[in-house]
């Protein structure tokens, strides 16, 4: 299935099915976990059903898997990431596990899969409980496991938070361009994304936009939809 349809598909579940939650920061209607599979991420990783900005995930992209040390937000902004900011102190400073615990990793999958393919461990882990209370944001996505099978590269996404109206998008662009990535240093073909969600959410107030994505589906569909959001 295409990411067009699993996208439909997973916010009319949460909007049929999930319970209204106050969070951190706002309201939300939430499912506790959702997982789904793009069998061509190749061809299918992009939401073509409305308008996208990509151009500011491939910034952040180049920002995470730069060597250098990743302290100011600066860094994002220089390669047309310009949504860190709202995460960064008062002096643009951040300080992410995304950054510090992604880029020695990411080089030692990569030797890794170039040397012995077939092996099982080929895994990123980005979630370290010690710095929590240090980091400008906790990782949403953390765990990224690859696996090789007939010179192709597949990939298994884990996600403790999911932000489905702005985040998911933009995250599944993200995991294509580290499958990218990997499989253009090591010369193997982009297979598929098992995607792992936990904690699957709409805020209230993208609830009206999203509505309108689901105007292809049946009447009756839509009128348990309201109903839910009614009552």
């Amino acid at each position: 299935m295409t990411f067009n349809a699993e996208y439909k598909k997973l916010v009319s579940l949460i909007l049929l099915e999930g319970d209204w939650i106050l969070g951190r920061n706002g309201v939300t209607m939430q499912i506790p976990s959702y997982s789904f599979t793009v069998p061509d991420m190749k061809e299918h990783h992009k939401l073509t059903i409305r308008k996208m900005f990509y151009g500011g995930v491939l910034g952040e992209f180049k920002t995470l898997i730069d060597p250098y040390p990743l302290t100011n937000v600066k860094k994002f902004e220089n390669n047309g990431c310009n949504y860190w900011k709202e995460w960064a102190g008062p002096h643009g400073e951040l300080n992410l596990d995304y950054a510090n615990m992604l880029h020695p990793q990411l080089e030692d999958v990569i030797e890794q899969i170039k040397n012995n393919p077939s092996s099982r461990r080929h895994r990123i882990e980005l979630w370290n409980h010690n710095n929590l209370k240090e980091l400008s944001l906790p990782c949403c996505w953390h765990g990224l496991t690859f696996t090789v099978q007939e010179s192709t590269l597949h990939l298994t996404w884990i996600q403790r938070s999911v932000d489905t109206a702005v985040g998911l998008p933009s995250d599944v662009y993200l995991a294509y361009l580290f499958m990218e990535h990997i499989a253009g240093l090591t010369g193997l073909e982009i297979g598929s994304c098992m995607f792992a969600l936990s904690n699957v959410h709409i805020y209230e107030e993208h609830i009206p936009g999203l509505q309108k994505l689901l105007a292809t589906i049946e009447e009756d569909y839509g009128k348990l939809i309201q109903f839910k959001l009614k009552a």
